[in-house]
Parts: structure tokens; sequence; C-alpha cells
């Protein structure tokens, strides 16, 4: 198979790199860029059991949020 017959690849591979009007997710939300999509207490939580692993799990973050 010849170069000449391979498809030609295009520069531009992903969706978001095509040139448009629309503002893309990451400009539209600038107040999220830095957010932290793991809440903080959770992962907190999660450490604290780790620590004790003998023990079972007593409490849950979902429950407190929910109550």
């Amino acid at each position: 198979m010849k170069e000449t017959d391979k498809p030609q690849r295009k520069e531009t591979d992903h969706p978001e790199q095509y040139k448009t009007e629309n503002k893309t997710l990451f400009e539209r939300y600038k107040s999220e860029q830095t957010v932290d999509p793991i809440p903080m207490e959770d992962l907190k939580k999660e450490r604290r059991e780790e620590k004790q692993k003998h023990k079972t799990k007593q409490d849950s973050a979902s429950e407190e949020n929910y109550k």
C-alpha cells in the first residue's frame, strides 16, 4: 500500500479542537476549573477508616448528608 493511498489524518482529532462560535465547557465555567470533584469530608472519613482496619465501617458520609 502506498503512502498516498492511506487516508489522511486530520489535524484536529478531538471535537473540542474544531473552531466554533460556541464557548467550550472549560471556558463556560471558570468558577468550576479549580473545584475538587471529591468531597473533602468523604475523603477524610475514608482515610480515617483505612487507618482503623480492624474496625468495621461504623458511619457513612451519605447517611449524614441525608439526615
